[in-house]
């Protein structure tokens, strides 16, 4: 699936904690839902040049399970990938439920996955 996106609807932000030789520290990861569930990505700037990089995506809300540890994956097991994942753990969610058409549903689904997650919803056009 290529995946599509408008980088004017921004629907969010995630903010990863990662872990590194003993140091941590927090990235930000822009999200989109586009043709997905949500999209992650990095966004920065170098040279003068904006830049991104795919982090993740939940394609639908059936993958959004599998990922989330929520459903067994193909390998039969239960696996959040937003937890212990090569050092990095999601900290906090923060969506706009103006710009997100599936706010609920992403919502229900982070709160059940996680017992320790900041979750803020917020209103923007």
């Amino acid at each position: 699936m290529a995946l599509r996106w408008q980088w004017d609807e921004k629907c969010g932000e995630a903010i990863i904690k990662q872990t590194l030789d003993g140091e941590t520290k927090e990235f930000t990861k822009t999200l989109y839902e586009g043709n997905a569930f949500l999209i992650f990505l990095s966004e920065w700037e170098e040279e003068g040049t904006e830049k991104y990089a795919l982090y993740t995506f939940l394609a639908d809300e059936e993958h959004a399970k599998i990922c989330l540890g929520l459903k067994k994956d193909h390998a039969g097991e239960k696996n959040n990938m937003f937890v212990d994942h090569w050092g990095s753990t999601l900290k906090k969610l923060r969506i706009n439920k103006k710009k997100c058409r599936n706010w609920k549903k992403i919502i229900t689904l982070f709160v059940q996955a996680f017992d320790n997650l900041e979750i803020e919803i917020y209103s923007e056009e």
